[in-house]
C-alpha cells in the first residue's frame, strides 16, 4: 500500500486521539484508546504508532495493546476501516500483510539463546558489579537479596538500547543509567526490557518492546503453571514473591491470559481510580485478588518489605486474603472505604 494511504487513514482518526501529535516521518503519539491511558494524569500520552518491519503498527507502553495500523483504525471506526480496507483491496494490498514496503528496511535485530551475549557491549550483568555500584546500592537499599541479581543488568546510558530496537530511536531521549529487567517468554525468547530509574527520575519506568507478538511478562520463563501464580505490578515487587510474574503496569488481568491459577496482587492504594476500577473488572471476571488487610500500610510489596514485613509474612497474607466472586466484592467495598 502507498504510504499516503496509510498517513490519509492516520490523518483521519487523529481527531479523535486525544494529544494526538507528530513525532517523525512515520512516529505518531497519543493517549491510548484502549485503555485510556492514565486516569490520574491526563497529559500523559503513552500510545505509539510507529514503522517496522516496513509496516506501521500501534503500541501502548501503559497497557502493552499491540496490534497493526488497521486494527487499531478498526478499534477506532469500524465504518473508517471498511474504507480503509477497501482502499487497501484498491491498491492490490490483500490479505494480512499489513502494508507494503516503504522504501526503508530496518537492521534485524535477533537473539540467541545466550542471554548474555544478547546484550554484549550495551548491558553489563549486576552480578558483575562491584558491591559499591550505585545500581547494587539502590537494590541494598530496598533490601533485594543479592542472589537474585543473575538475571537483571545494568546499563550506563539508557540511550543505548536504542542499539537493541531501533523504533525506539525517537523515544529514548535522556541519557541516565538505570537497572534493566529484561522479559522472556516461556520459551527463553527475549520480549522487551524494563528499564528502572535510579536517580529520582521522573519517569520511574521506561518499558522497551523488542517482540510485539510475545506476552510480555517478568520471569515467565521461570514460572511453573501446575502451582498458584502470583501476579504484581513491578517486577521489583515479585522478586519477593515464590512463582511470581509482573506485567509491568497496573493491567493485572492481562495475566490471565496465561495462567490459570493466578493470583492479582494489585497495589495498595484505594485512592487511586486506576486500580479501582481495574480491580473492579478483575473481580467481574472471577479471578482470585488479593484484597490488602487494613493492618498493611505500605502501597507496595517492596514498601512492605523495606518496612520490616518478611516475605514470609507477605506470603502468608496473600494467602490469607485472597478472595474471588461475591466474597472478593465485599472485601473490595470495604478497602475503597479506607
Amino acid at each position: 500500500m502507498s504510504i499516503w494511504i496509510d498517513q490519509k487513514y492516520i490523518g483521519n482518526i487523529s481527531p479523535r486521539l486525544d494529544k494526538f501529535t507528530r513525532k517523525g516521518d512515520y512516529t505518531y503519539n497519543f493517549r491510548c484508546p484502549i485503555c485510556g491511558d492514565s486516569r490520574t494524569n491526563l497529559n500523559k500520552a503513552r500510545g505509539y504508532i510507529f514503522a517496522r518491519q516496513g509496516g506501521l503498527f500501534y503500541k501502548c507502553h501503559n497497557c502493552s495493546a499491540s496490534m497493526s495500523l488497521g486494527n487499531l483504525i478498526k478499534h477506532v471506526d469500524p465504518s473508517l476501516y471498511k474504507e480503509y480496507c477497501l482502499d487497501r483491496y484498491k491498491s492490490g494490498e490483500t490479505g494480512r500483510k499489513p502494508h507494503k514496503e516503504h522504501g526503508f528496511v530496518f537492521k534485524p535485530v535477533t537473539f540467541g539463546s545466550n542471554k548474555s551475549e544478547n546484550f554484549k557491549g550495551i548491558l553489563t550483568k549486576l552480578s558483575e558489579l562491584n558491591s559499591s555500584h550505585e545500581a547494587i546500592q539502590y537494590l541494598v537499599k530496598r533490601k533485594v537479596s543479592l542472589n537474585k541479581l543473575s538475571e537483571l543488568y545494568f546499563v550506563n546510558d539508557v540511550s543505548r538500547l536504542k542499539l537493541l530496537a531501533p523504533e525506539y530511536e525517537n523515544k529514548i531521549m535522556t541519557h541516565e543509567p538505570r537497572i534493566v529487567m529484561p522479559f522472556y517468554d516461556d520459551n527463553n525468547q527475549l520480549v522487551g526490557l524494563s528499564c528502572r530509574a535510579i536517580r529520582g527520575e521522573k519517569q520511574r519506568y521506561l518499558v522497551i518492546r523488542i517482540k510485539d507478538d510475545l506476552p510480555m511478562l517478568y520471569n515467565m520463563n521461570n514460572i511453573d503453571k501446575s502451582k498458584v501464580v502470583y501476579v504484581t505490578e513491578g517486577p521489583i515487587d515479585s522478586l519477593f514473591l515464590p512463582n511470581a510474574v509482573a506485567v509491568g503496569n497496573s493491567n493485572l488481568k492481562y495475566a490471565l491470559n496465561y495462567f490459570e491459577n493466578a493470583v492479582l496482587c494489585y497495589d495498595n492504594e484505594p485512592r487511586n481510580k486506576e486500580i479501582i476500577k481495574l480491580m473492579a473488572e478483575a473481580i467481574g471476571a472471577n479471578a482470585k485478588i488479593c484484597i490488602w488487610p487494613r493492618s498493611i500500610a505500605e502501597k507496595d510489596i517492596n514498601e512492605m518489605i523495606v518496612a520490616g514485613r518478611t516475605e514470609e509474612d507477605i506470603l502468608n497474607t496473600i494467602n490469607k486474603n485472597t478472595f474471588e466472586g461475591l466474597a472478593a466484592m465485599v472485601e473490595f467495598t470495604a478497602w475503597r472505604m479506607r
